[in-house]
């Protein structure tokens, strides 16, 4: 019974921060698609600026650049989210590391 807690107090920390780095690549990956939408949409509109039978121009730049100033958002967003990854993942290995000292 001893060693099933000693295993607990040892696993349960590092099982949380796989779990939160998978949260935070998760998070990464919806921003990603999020940006890739926003993108085909502002090609999307583009192209239906320059159809022949649009009548209403002025709405689909509108569209354009509201889809460029949403992709700018999106970007500082990501730009936020890989600094932060970045620094968990330090964060991350110096804990196995002192977790490896430890145990030996």
């Amino acid at each position: 019974m001893g060693n099933l807690f000693k295993i607990l107090i040892i696993t349960a920390p590092l099982a949380a921060l796989v779990f939160y780095y998978t949260v935070v690549k998760q998070n990464q990956m919806d921003i990603e698609m999020e940006k890739e939408n926003l993108k085909f949409e502002q090609k999307w509109n583009e192209f239906d600026k320059d159809f022949v039978f649009n009548r209403d121009k002025q709405k689909a730049e509108q569209k354009v650049q509201q889809a460029e100033q949403k992709i700018q958002e999106i970007e500082k967003k990501e730009e936020e989210k890989k600094k932060k990854l970045k620094k968990f993942e330090q964060d991350f290995e110096k804990a196995l590391e002192e977790q490896n000292q430890k145990q030996q």
